[in-house]
């Protein structure tokens, strides 16, 4: 196109005197939005923008003196030569006027900035970053305790860190461990934390620690993160206390004879098997059955053996000894039967001795008078008894053999001559005479009781002569016995019997050796021995497993009570109310602590997650996962959403349907806008921008200056890469510009 070319030269001096471009400024830890206009259609290869000089041939003045020129689009005439633009703040877009990125259009010509950190927006900073509005932008600040990465303000690893640099974040043997923006120290077993919070000083567990039971002598040695036991003789050292010695197992033949050996804490005592009694030292056999310490019944015989004693029903009785039942094949009270009472399966029959006959209950006895039938078929007189009856004979008549005949006597042969005990035969007839201690009464048949114990020597007896029917016996005055080797002989009894070798020497009085002096010689002890303890000799008790002291009364606890608790039975302490459990070693927290907080002294909480206060009752600002969708973190996994959002993270958008649609696949998010997929753009992602646009400018003439923009392609090989481009203002006066490209989409990994 022809044209003169001086104007051109012209052109190009000035763009020589322009200012130059200037690259914005911006901090190292911030990310500028990016400011681009999208073109609307991809240019291809060889195209030039659509804004191009045109007519570079024909004269630089094209002011005209006719009417204001017919603009496209939204543009407006400029005034002068000036052609078709944008007025105000607004800039040229195509044939359209609009607000830079980063502005809103406010009525008809105004742009005001966008407060992209506003409560209204989604924090595009993420959770860990503060926000700071600039003129048509934004900058983002990480908090402490984290940098910027490929996906934004990301934890710094302290202890990580402190490896590689040499740097110590936690001294002192602490163990550190990294949380999210920050870090903790933590201190092997046997250490505790400083107040510092980064150093480990030793416990000494000897100020609290029970093991090595040091009641009873034993010395503890407190060494670093730990600490050592030393024992006294019947203790051993085992790691980590004082094990007591068990000199029972150790050496069996400590106790000698019948002596059993019972271990101790720190020594051992000898004691009696059972069956036999004494000092543990000399043991002899016990008489269970003398000393009425057995389990027989009142029905059995007790007999002694060496050791032990075995138990015998009576005949009569059936069992094992312990417990002996009478024999009745019948029910009880003889099956109500007056007599006889015979057992039958299931039931039983009544019957009569001879003599009677069952009365018509079928259970009671009727004598029968036989004398009143025939006289009984006595020759004589009939005399009725209960069950049968008996024949009398005048004297001297005797009843013969039939037992009811009466006939003369003649000889010893019938009826022993009428005698009652002896019959000698003679000439003039049978002659009778009586046993010893009887003698012959008046009819000289029957025999008379001698009572041997009317003369002075009472019998022989030493205190009672008691006649009976041809003898006598020697009976004892209350409190009194006969003796075994001389039945005329008494001796005084004792209750309680005299034990441990006592003597009864009047009736419940018995001569003691000494140190027996309790009833029967018994020993006795003050206090009594309580919780089934036996008193032993000179007032001193003999106390169960669990039981010590005196009168037994003081509990053992093999584990000692800590912390002021107190041994009230055996292996059971009553602990202070700051304390608990078996050795009250476990401090209390009142209020107890909250939240998986645990009590590691009276009163004192150690918090997890991030909780504090006393009671690890203050929630944490700490959202582990962090809040989505632009949420504010306000407490323990607790966000505060932004509007249109929803849930504890605000995972949740609270959506209605965009009108109109979004186009190419995109969602409706909150506020009627869609969410656009890579390649598109547009407020309802309906122009496709992918994947690569690429934008040639030749040489243009412009005096105005160009502006730098800037956007992240977090494709680039270092996760993040800075890249510029330059945007030609819309005027109709242009300079030189530079071929850009940028991806919008990223390629596949």
């Amino acid at each position: 196109m022809p044209g003169p070319q001086g104007p051109l030269l012209v052109l190009l001096a000035l763009l020589s005197c322009t200012e130059p471009l200037q690259p914005l400024q911006a901090n190292s830890n911030e990310v500028l939005k990016s400011s681009e206009v999208e073109p609307s259609k991809a240019q291809g290869p060889g195209e030039t923008v659509e804004n191009a000089v045109e007519g570079l041939d024909g004269p630089l003045n094209t002011a005209t003196t006719g009417p204001p020129p017919h603009c496209p689009g939204s543009l407006v005439p400029l005034g002068g030569a000036g052609g078709c633009g944008c007025p105000g703040d607004l800039i040229q877009q195509g044939e359209n006027c609009t607000c830079p990125p980063g502005f809103s259009l406010q009525g008809a010509m105004l742009c005001q900035d966008v407060d992209e950190c506003g409560a209204e927006s989604r924090h595009p900073c993420g959770p860990h970053a503060n926000c700071s509005n600039t003129p048509g932008s934004f900058q983002c600040q990480c908090h402490r305790g984290y940098l910027r990465g490929p996906g934004g303000c990301e934890d710094v690893d302290e202890c990580q860190l402190a490896q590689v640099t040499g740097l110590q974040a936690c001294g002192g043997g602490a163990q550190c461990q990294n949380s999210p923006g920050s870090f903790s120290c933590s201190c092997p077993p046997g250490f505790v934390l400083a107040l510092d919070g980064k150093t480990c000083v030793d416990v000494d567990e000897c100020s609290f620690e029970e093991q090595c039971r040091r009641e009873l002598g034993n010395m503890c040695v407190n060494t670093p993160g730990s600490y050592i036991c030393q024992c006294q003789p019947g203790f051993r050292a085992e790691r980590p206390a004082c094990v007591d010695v068990d000199e029972c197992v150790d050496t069996p033949g400590v106790c000698a004879g019948q002596g059993v050996c019972e271990n101790t804490l720190g020594s051992y005592r000898c004691v009696c098997q059972p069956g036999y009694r004494g000092n543990g030292t000399h043991c002899e056999d016990e008489n269970e059955c003398a000393s009425g310490r057995h389990g027989c019944d009142a029905n059995a015989r007790c007999g002694n053996i060496i050791g032990s004693y075995f138990c015998q029903c009576y005949q009569g009785f059936a069992g094992d000894g312990h417990a002996c039942f009478d024999v009745n094949e019948c029910v009880s009270v003889n099956g109500t039967c007056d007599q006889i009472c015979t057992n039958t399966e299931g039931s039983y029959l009544c019957s009569c001795l001879p003599g009677y006959q069952l009365h018509v209950d079928m259970r009671g006895c009727v004598d029968v008078d036989e004398c009143k039938l025939q006289n009984g078929g006595c020759s004589h007189s009939c005399s009725n008894t209960a069950g049968g009856h008996e024949c009398g004979c005048p004297e001297p008549l005797l009843l013969d053999t039939d037992n009811r005949t009466c006939v003369n006597v003649s000889s010893c042969t019938l009826r022993n001559g009428g005698c009652a005990h002896s019959c000698t035969d003679l000439s003039e007839g049978p002659l009778c005479s009586c046993r010893p201690g009887w003698t012959l009464g008046t009819d000289h048949r029957s025999c008379l009781d001698v009572d041997e114990c009317a003369d002075f020597t009472n019998g022989g007896c030493e205190q009672l002569c008691l006649n009976q029917p041809g003898g006598f016996n020697c009976s004892c005055r209350d409190g009194y016995e006969p003796r075994t080797d001389d039945l005329t002989k008494c001796q005084p009894v004792c209750s309680p019997p005299c034990q441990n070798s006592g003597v009864c020497t009047a009736p419940n009085s018995c001569e003691c050796p000494a140190g027996y002096p309790g009833p029967g010689c018994s020993a006795m002890c003050a206090p009594p021995c309580a919780h089934g303890g036996s008193c032993m000799r000179w007032n001193t008790c003999l106390c169960p497993p669990g039981w010590t002291g005196l009168g037994c009364h003081t509990a053992v606890c093999e584990l000692p009570c800590a912390n002021g608790g107190r041994c009230t039975a055996p292996d059971l302490c009553q602990c202070p109310s700051d304390y608990s459990g078996p050795q009250c070693l476990i401090p209390t927290c009142t209020p107890p602590c909250l939240n998986g907080g645990r009590c590691v002294d009276v009163n004192k909480c150690t918090c997890t997650g991030g909780w504090h206060g006393a009671r690890c009752q203050i929630e944490p600002v700490l959202c582990l996962t962090g809040c989505k969708n632009g949420g504010v973190c306000v407490g323990h996994n607790r966000c505060h959403c932004a509007s249109g959002f929803t849930g504890n993270l605000c995972e949740t958008a609270v959506t209605a349907p965009c009108v109109p649609p979004c186009q190419h696949g995109a969602t409706c998010s909150p506020f009627n806008k869609c969410s656009c997929p890579e390649g598109t753009t547009g407020l309802r992602c309906e122009r496709l921008t992918c994947p690569i646009v690429t934008t040639v400018v030749s040489t243009t003439r412009a005096v105005r200056r160009g502006v730098q923009e800037s956007y992240v392609d977090r494709c680039g090989p270092l996760g993040v890469q800075l890249c510029t481009k330059y945007r030609i203002n819309q005027a109709r006066i242009y300079l030189q510009a530079y071929r850009v490209g940028y991806k919008i989409q990223c390629p596949g990994r």
